[in-house]
């Protein structure tokens, strides 16, 4: 009897804090989800490695891109349902007329960007910077951490000559000598700098400027299929659940599905949060960008949409009904 209770403690010990998975009866149900195959859609990645989807009784068609904008057009295409993207792209979304709906937010980082340069270019301080050629993707949040690094360091974009360049065009643009920096998220940078050699120069700020993944689709969409939000929810909950109670075999998944180097990917790791939740900063973030979209021209509306209009909190209020901060209830669903 005694052997027979510590093999349940065990076994209680092993499971570490995370929920039972229900699983779902009847047929699947079908989505279409774009995501990124960076570490920021973790959660993502474990999901469906783990099979949380499947036990959520979900049928996922997944489609994988580089980056979160590129999942985002493609929810704006009706190719997919549902996006992994960064604020950045929803804010200029929105302001060209998108009616989008955000469900969650899933990853956080206050350190996921930098600024990279070759020694050989001359670039050696923040200073370095001004007249010279630097690379971002448009439209992303390389584009706003450009900017408010410029900023905090008494410049402007006008200061420099920026390189629209795609992510994967970085890493040869600068050891070309075509630009003479770049302005990328991690870990790409870290994978630029690797190629360097020892010439690399890395402006980072982690008190500038915080990115925030979520999931979004249109609101026609999300308005017609609250189930299929909630049971993907409940699976991203799971995989928060399991990134916590195992992160080093949360880690070799993620890994191996992004194509990174363990030693990358760890270190990458500590500086970011999993978490599915809805909060104030959120809205703070996409006013923000909206001002800043303004303020340089950058879109053709630059009035200040309604942000609680773009998120729909009702699937992860019956998910996770603590991560949903009550600034972002609109009034008539707050107790």
């Amino acid at each position: 009897m005694l052997r027979a209770v510590l093999v349940l403690i065990l076994c209680l010990l092993a499971g570490g804090c995370q929920s039972p998975v229900q699983h779902q009866t009847g047929p699947p149900v079908p989505l279409r989800l774009a995501y990124s195959t960076q570490h920021d859609c973790a959660l993502v990645h474990i999901a469906v490695a783990r099979g949380f989807f499947r036990d959520e009784g979900l049928k996922v068609e997944a489609h994988s891109f580089g980056y979160g904008k590129e999942a985002l057009q493609a929810v704006l295409e009706g190719k997919a349902d549902l996006a992994t993207v960064a604020q950045t792209p929803v804010a200029f979304a929105a302001l060209q007329g998108q009616k989008l709906s955000v469900l969650a937010s899933i990853f956080t980082s206050n350190n996921n960007h930098a600024i990279i340069a070759d020694r050989k270019s001359g670039v050696l301080r923040p200073g370095d910077l001004k007249g010279r050629r630097i690379g971002f993707t448009p439209g992303t949040t390389t584009h706003m951490f450009l900017s408010s690094f410029l900023i905090a360091n008494g410049m402007s974009i006008e200061d420099v000559v920026p390189v629209p360049l795609t992510p994967e065009l970085m890493r040869d643009s600068l050891l070309s000598g075509r630009v003479d920096a770049v302005c990328t998220w991690s870990p790409n940078e870290r994978l630029i700098a690797r190629s360097l050699a020892g010439r690399d120069v890395i402006f980072e700020d982690p008190y500038i400027y915080t990115e925030t993944f979520v999931i979004a689709g249109q609101t026609t969409y999300v308005a017609g299929n609250q189930e299929a939000a909630r049971r993907l929810l409940r699976a991203l909950v799971h995989a928060e659940e399991f990134a916590s109670a195992h992160p080093g075999e949360a880690q070799a998944i993620v890994a191996s599905t992004s194509k990174l180097p363990p030693p990358v990917l760890e270190e990458c790791w500590g500086k970011s949060a999993r978490k599915v939740s809805l909060d104030h900063a959120l809205l703070i973030a996409l006013e923000d960008e909206t001002r800043w979209a303004g303020k340089l021209g950058l879109a053709r509306e630059a009035g200040m949409p309604n942000y609680l209009e773009y998120i729909d909190p009702r699937p992860l209020l019956s998910v996770k009904p603590e991560a949903v901060e009550q600034q972002v209830l609109k009034s008539d669903l707050r107790p």
